[in-house]
């Protein structure tokens, strides 16, 4: 839903990169993606007043388009944090499984070593 309401009004992020789009967003770095969600929560918090009966106050509107912008930000930060922690699974996996199988390969080696000549010559082909 963030989405569709950032793209619908063509909401723009200040960036290290300059002011992007919602889908530019997808091409910053996981670094670019922290300065720039802290940079919208520092707006975030000086825009909301800390005064207990603010609410009473007619004019008080929150920020919706910061609050926006937080959360798409936030919103594509985690996904990619995601994609990339399943990546390094992945990778941690293959070489894990690649280093078993260099282990039984390793294995049946020796136990073919350890065969007897006769045993050998009758698993000829």
């Amino acid at each position: 839903m963030n989405f569709l309401q950032a793209t619908r009004i063509k909401l723009r992020y200040a960036t290290p990169k300059g002011n992007l789009s919602t889908e530019q967003l997808w091409d910053l770095s996981q670094a670019d993606l922290i300065t720039s969600i802290k940079e919208v929560k520092k707006t975030l918090s000086t825009s909301t007043n800390d005064d207990e009966l603010s609410f009473l106050n007619e004019n008080n509107t929150p920020d919706v388009e910061n609050t926006l912008r937080f959360n798409v930000l936030k919103e594509v930060f985690l996904t990619k944090k995601a994609e990339i922690d399943e990546r390094k699974l992945a990778s941690e996996t293959k070489k894990h499984n690649e280093r078993i199988l260099e282990l039984i390969a390793s294995k049946q080696d020796e136990a073919l070593a350890n065969k007897s000549i006769e045993e050998l010559t009758a698993l000829l082909k």
